[in-house]
């Protein structure tokens, strides 16, 4: 191949073949994501049992979980400014670093204010680290494929969630709550070291900051064997063109999130993520405590919000391959089913199993359409800015994910009955369904577009000069 040869990096990615590089980006990615979600419902998880060890009122907590989810909205922010500045690679690291030390030092926490600032701080990893795993997937897999390997990575992330509900029931009442940062705080750090020798840049990075020729060309020749590409060829990536191009400033980067159809885009999809997180993380949060204090033991507390999980993971691959084949507008079914739902777990008062498959059910709905959003976002901006403006998307979502823990703990405290809780938690889901419902509109108006402007430009090709 000579020197100047002219490649064309977005067109052999979305060509390409099954291949062991890609597999080992999704199969690192989903790894840390199922530890990212095990780390984020630690504290449910250890809940119960820290008010019992501590004799603590359990509305105090409402401020430990809101705390935890602050910090994601930072860390959101941080890691995925650092995502588009330094690599995706680096930041994945120092997220996974950051909330695998501070979820480690948690065992030892011995009062509320501890609590509070280790939760914080392992937030922030937490928040971090998923942006920058969306967007090193959806930078390797081909276009028709990316909603459903988002799912896939995401349902490493609920699994986590189901799997600290099985540890909560088993080792809890034998070792304690301190077992579950035990294990959420030493797996993290053992999986940065592994990421730190296999896991690979994002080539459209590399590409886009003009970096590295030598592992680009490297990165392509493992995509497309054959391919022979070399350092001294011009690799050029297509959507570049797309709005929300930006320049390397983080206000340049902001301004970008609005640019174009932008402008409408990425409001809607803030309010969606806000509305969504809600209800979401109300029920991450709060299901444990609410189930006991429905009668519920605490080991089918502990299951009900694995069972949650559990729902929501098979919700999130059903809805990954709807985007895939349908579009953004297929989403809004999820919270239009999820909202009464939800409502029915508190009024119809089930028991036993039956509690066990509502909470499955209300997780298919209700996670589903969260990760629908997840694997949705990403699609609309390009490699140059795409990890920041998840990272923001995420980030602004945590307004909802705090205020949902904080505004139960509120009205738990002051005794307002369970059935009154889970309405108020049904109502967000119709505000997200709204939102999703103009997106989906709007992304097929542009697809009808530009499949008309493709259609014209052949015919201008086609006809005589």
């Amino acid at each position: 191949m000579s020197a100047a040869a002219i490649i064309d990096v977005s067109a052999i990615i979305e060509r390409q073949r099954r291949n062991g590089l890609v597999l080992t980006v999704m199969i690192l990615s989903t790894v840390m994501m199922f530890l990212d979600g095990y780390d984020l419902h630690a504290m449910a998880f250890a809940a119960p049992t820290v008010v019992r060890s501590w004799s603590i009122d359990k509305g105090s907590l409402g401020i430990v979980f809101s705390a935890g989810v602050f910090g994601i909205l930072v860390g959101g922010l941080i890691f995925g400014y650092f995502g588009d500045r330094i690599g995706r690679r680096l930041s994945i690291i120092a997220a996974t670093v950051t909330f695998g030390g501070f979820s480690l030092l948690t065992v030892w926490a011995n009062d509320l204010n501890s609590l509070i600032a280790l939760r914080f701080l392992a937030g922030l990893g937490i928040g971090g680290l998923a942006p920058l795993c969306f967007s090193l997937n959806l930078e390797y897999v081909p276009s028709r494929y990316r909603g459903t390997v988002v799912a896939i990575i995401m349902l490493g992330y609920v699994a986590g969630g189901s799997a600290g509900g099985i540890i909560a029931a088993w080792l809890v009442p034998h070792l304690g709550w301190q077992i579950v940062f035990w294990i959420g705080g030493v797996l993290p750090l053992a999986a940065a070291v592994l990421s730190f020798f296999t896991l690979p840049e994002s080539i459209k990075f590399l590409v886009v900051q003009g970096r590295q020729p030598d592992e680009v060309a490297r990165i392509l020749n493992r995509i497309e064997p054959g391919l022979q590409a070399r350092s001294t060829a011009l690799f050029v990536i297509d959507e570049e063109n797309q709005p929300g191009h930006a320049g390397t400033g983080l206000s340049s980067k902001i301004a970008a999130l609005f640019d174009g159809q932008l402008a409408l885009i990425t409001p809607l999809l803030w309010l969606a993520y806000i509305a969504s997180s809600m209800t979401m993380f109300f029920l991450g949060s709060w299901t444990p405590i609410l189930a006991e204090a429905s009668g519920h033991t605490p080991a089918q507390a502990a299951f009900a919000l694995s069972m949650f999980s559990l729902g929501g993971a098979v919700g999130a691959l059903m809805v990954g391959w709807m985007l895939d084949r349908f579009g953004v507008l297929a989403i809004a079914i999820m919270p239009v089913i999820a909202s009464p739902l939800v409502a029915s777990v508190g009024l119809a008062g089930f028991g036993g199993s039956a509690f066990l498959v509502a909470m499955a059910c209300v997780g298919f709905f209700v996670v589903g359409g969260h990760q629908g959003l997840n694997s949705a976002v990403g699609l609309f901006y390009p490699s140059a800015n795409r990890s920041t403006a998840v990272g923001w998307a995420l980030s602004v979502a945590k307004i909802g994910s705090i205020t949902g823990p904080l505004i139960a703990g509120f009205l738990i405290a002051r005794q307002l009955p369970v059935a009154n809780l889970f309405l108020l938690a049904a109502l967000p889901p119709l505000v997200m369904a709204s939102c999703v419902v103009v997106l989906g509109l709007s992304q097929r108006r542009q697809t009808t577009s530009a499949a008309s402007d493709a259609a014209a430009a052949k015919m201008d090709q086609a006809a005589p000069a």
